[in-house]
């Protein structure tokens, strides 16, 4: 953190607002690791977002535990456990510029994908649950443990399949978030990740992370759907071609 200018702090805690607001409002959100990428090693913006998600899914659930589906929850975690291992190695292996490129193609791809689907007809995905669970959580855990904080769009995927309303979606996706977290910050842990200079800036973005947290809260019954997908589209879209030349 001491190496940022005030502009690029002000960004900073701009981006942390912006990002948990969605998350707060969502239950999930996956801007906020290509987005500060532009001013913040991968390596530090990656563990940095796996402890705000603890934090902000625990702030989440804190009132809402009772809608937690805890079925849908048990059976996807023993897959987000294998994928978490796999993302381990390459995240320990692969140098930050590779991670940035890497995550530049996979944001512009998924938010392509999402805002051409804002305009396409609804239609009823036939995935057999017993396939999206370990797809969406194997790969949850792997894309997540890699990228910090794109693992909520399988989540969503997987919850979707099962028709939950609002605020179970909200709840139970959150709560899987918390569990795939702790299982990846105690690997950051290990590899060595936590480091003094992140765990500095893990504490001094809580603050800025608990206002993002406390405004989707209060948007959360307002939500405009189809607007919402696309700002989220489009803002990936923005964030994740640069990277690309990085």
């Amino acid at each position: 953190m001491d190496a940022l200018t005030l502009p690029e702090l002000l960004y900073f805690s701009f981006i942390i607002i912006i990002s948990y607001a969605v998350r707060g409002s969502a239950g999930f959100g996956g801007v906020t690791v290509p987005l500060l990428a532009w001013v913040m090693s991968l390596k530090i913006v990656v563990p940095l977002v796996t402890f705000l998600g603890l934090l902000s899914s625990f702030v989440i659930l804190r009132n809402n535990l009772h809608h937690v589906r805890w079925p849908a929850l048990w059976r996807v975690m023993p897959y987000c456990v294998i994928g978490v291992l796999i993302g381990l190695y390459f995240f320990k292996t692969l140098d930050a510029h590779t991670l940035a490129r890497a995550l530049g193609v996979f944001v512009t791809i998924y938010g392509t994908y999402s805002l051409w689907l804002t305009w396409r007809p609804a239609f009823n995905l036939k995935i057999p649950l017993w396939l999206a669970t370990p797809t969406a959580g194997t790969l949850a855990g792997f894309v997540g443990t890699i990228f910090g904080s794109m693992a909520g769009m399988f989540f969503a995927i997987y919850l979707d399949l099962q028709k939950f309303d609002k605020a179970t979606f909200r709840a139970t996706v959150a709560a899987i978030l918390f569990g795939l977290g702790i299982f990846r910050g105690l690997g950051y842990a290990v590899i060595g990740n936590y480091d003094r200079e992140t765990l500095t800036t893990c504490l001094l973005a809580v603050p800025v992370m608990l206002v993002g947290v406390w405004v989707g809260n209060r948007i959360h019954a307002n939500l405009n759907d189809v607007a919402f997908k696309r700002l989220v589209a489009i803002i990936l879209i923005a964030s994740g071609l640069p990277l690309l030349w990085r």
